[in-house]
């Protein structure tokens, strides 16, 4: 069977800025306009790609609650051992006086937390 969901108006649904401020044309949340052509696809949408999309920006909403928690657990961990250590030190100081159960999960969370970043970053830099 045939599916009746097409991915890239999926896609356009799930960036399209709902609160942008021209209300003449659609925008993208990086506020770039729709292209007519992105338009003329958008204006199509069925039932089926409303509600795939829906499902798409709920996941990515629980994902990035998720990843804020993991975040703010990150500074905590951290921030508890500052609180030890003199003004002016750095994570390395925090890290070198960590439990054995906190480096482990200073660990797990770090290369959470900075995943992001690094991508972002081999994105800008790499290959130019």
């Amino acid at each position: 069977m045939h599916s009746s969901v097409r991915p890239e108006v999926v896609l356009f649904l799930t960036t399209l800025d709902l609160s942008h401020p021209d209300r003449t044309r659609p925008y993208h949340r990086d506020g770039r306009p729709f292209t007519r052509a992105e338009r003329d696809l958008l204006v199509t949408f069925t039932p089926e790609e409303k509600a795939a999309a829906i499902a798409q920006i709920q996941l990515e909403d629980e994902w990035q609650r998720e990843l804020d928690e993991m975040k703010d657990a990150f500074v905590d961990l951290l921030m508890k051992y500052f609180a030890k250590l003199p003004k002016g030190s750095v994570v390395s100081d925090a890290v070198a006086i960590m439990t054995d159960e906190d480096y482990a999960e200073f660990e797990r969370l770090a290369e959470i937390v900075t995943a992001e970043d690094t991508l972002e970053f081999r994105a800008l830099y790499e290959g130019s």
